[in-house]
């Protein structure tokens, strides 16, 4: 089972509270619950109130990822990308059909399966999904506290 993880823009306030009252969902990626479980281990998640009327205390809260942890989340996602890459060219390829990269691989010469290629494309997607929208919260909405990566 999958779960979402959604950069989310609340309307903040000059006392640092954010409102549901206007809401943009800026970009969804979705996480498997492995890969979630293992970004939860060294980065646990964080929660956020979300107030649903100015000047008022009525809130509930939200779990997202702490801002602080995103610089280090990207590193480790994209180690893991690195590792699944290398996992399956390995897998598909063979540790010494491509070596040389002086020449793309050929499915027809390895009798590679479609649904294992159909596996790593999907694999890609997801983890370069992910990248992209924890990107998207580092360069774009850095220092922009009233934009989440919430779980959705």
């Amino acid at each position: 089972m999958s779960q979402s993880i959604n950069l989310v823009a609340y309307e903040s306030a000059s006392d640092g509270r954010i409102y549901e009252t206007k809401t943009e969902l800026i970009e969804t990626a979705f996480v498997s619950t492995d890969l979630l479980n293992e970004l939860q281990k060294e980065f646990p998640l964080v929660e956020r109130k979300i107030y649903e009327v100015p000047d008022e205390d009525e809130h509930y809260s939200i779990e997202c990822f702490n801002d602080s942890d995103i610089e280090e989340i990207l590193i480790k996602l994209e180690g893991i990308f690195l590792s699944v890459l290398k996992s399956d060219s390995e897998k598909l390829l063979g540790k010494s059909d491509y070596q040389d990269g002086k020449s793309l691989p050929s499915t027809q010469s390895n009798h590679i399966k479609s649904s294992d290629i159909s596996e790593s494309v999907s694999r890609f997607r997801t983890l370069s999904n992910i990248i992209n929208i924890f990107n998207l919260k580092s360069n774009k909405y850095g220092g922009d506290t009233s934009v989440v990566l919430k779980l959705g």
